[in-house]
């Protein structure tokens, strides 16, 4: 026994110092590699297995106990990623400032596209999604997966137009005749300029520089580089060999996945650093609050949710589901945020909207 408890601890020091180098590369994003980027994607893991760990070390040897202990605590460091208060500054009354403004992120999945419409159930599940786009309240839309078709219950765009959203940026030259696919960014308020920028197939970013009353704010729209990973279908293997096999899939699209965005984010750094106005950068990242381009983000714009938003606020309507991968960031120096909202019971889709409030400063 004791033996086998000295192996065990050898293992769990050995453990604990891979979680220093994962809370440092958390805390400074030094690399970009895939290698990071898995590391730095175990974090809740790692923290759960030394809350485990104390019960543990507590009953085989108190003393030893204090180290995961410190390890949990230390995780402390990276709660306001993780959990939000749900603090606002929207007046008691429920009115927003006079001239604070709202922009909306939500990945509407082609409104259906692939399942809806064939159906005169599907046909009024994809009515009840857009009008509640429509009426969100939104100032600004920002739609990853975007379609719209011509003459037809897809007719997207000029149901918004109806509701007020009569000024957008796409992605330019990607409207297949009647037809769009991709990244939209929708305004009620006039958009001065744009400039897109495609990745492959609906991944991209659009920048919308968008007047409001005296002042103008530019709206980064992105949706990066999506890995689709069949999860449903890992689940649903009910041999080893199957197992096997789709997790080989599943690990190399991860790992493709850290690649691409990687490759795409300095294109995103330069638009914020061109920008004359204040930015506000929106929409799927595909990246959880642990990872490289959340944490190279976070050292010069702030995260609203991380201000202002309430509880862990998933976005993910699918598989695994506990985790946040759709964001909104802002130039804190020039604008505040009043108030970030993520709707969880709106589940048209696979990912939730989330809407921030903003004012001028």
């Amino acid at each position: 026994m004791k033996g086998i408890k000295k192996l065990l601890w050898f293992l769990y020091q050995c453990f604990a110092f891979y979680t220093l180098v994962v809370y440092a590369m958390i805390l400074w994003v030094p690399f970009k590699g895939w290698v990071a980027g898995f590391m730095m994607m175990s974090f809740p893991a790692v923290v759960l297995i030394h809350l485990i760990s104390i019960p543990v070390w507590f009953v085989l040897e108190r003393k030893r106990a204090l180290l995961p202990l410190v390890m949990f605590a230390a995780a402390g460091l990276f709660f306001s990623r993780t959990y939000a208060f749900g603090r606002t500054d929207v007046p008691s009354e429920g009115r927003a400032n006079p001239g604070s403004f709202s922009v909306m992120s939500y990945n509407v999945h082609v409104f259906q596209k692939l399942s809806g419409g064939r159906t005169q159930e599907g046909r009024k599940e994809v009515e009840a999604m857009k009008t509640w786009v429509g009426e969100s309240g939104a100032d600004v839309l920002c739609m990853p997966e975007y379609y719209e078709e011509d003459q037809t219950i897809f007719d997207t765009g000029n149901y918004l137009s109806g509701k007020g959203y009569r000024h957008a940026a796409y992605y330019h030259g990607r409207k297949y005749g009647s037809s769009y696919w991709g990244l939209a960014i929708r305004s009620k308020h006039p958009i001065v300029a744009s400039q897109d920028t495609v990745f492959g197939q609906q991944n991209g970013m659009i920048q919308a520089d968008i007047k409001i009353g005296s002042d103008t704010v530019r709206v980064i729209g992105l949706h990066l580089f999506s890995m689709t990973l069949g999860l449903s279908k890992l689940v649903r293997q009910k041999q080893m060999q199957g197992i096997e096999a789709e997790g080989r899939i599943t690990l190399r699209k991860m790992k493709n996945g850290f690649k691409r965005r990687a490759e795409e984010f300095p294109i995103l750094q330069e638009w914020i650093r061109a920008s004359p106005y204040p930015v506000i950068v929106c929409g799927d990242f595909n990246e959880v609050p642990y990872s490289y381009i959340y944490g190279k983000l976070r050292k010069s714009l702030k995260n609203s949710f991380e201000e202002k938003g309430q509880g862990f606020g998933f976005t993910f309507n699918h598989l695994p589901y506990f985790i946040r991968i759709d964001h909104q960031f802002y130039d804190d120096q020039r604008l505040s945020v009043e108030q970030f909202t993520t709707y969880s019971k709106v589940k048209y889709s696979d990912h939730y909207p989330i809407m921030g409030t903003y004012i001028f400063k």
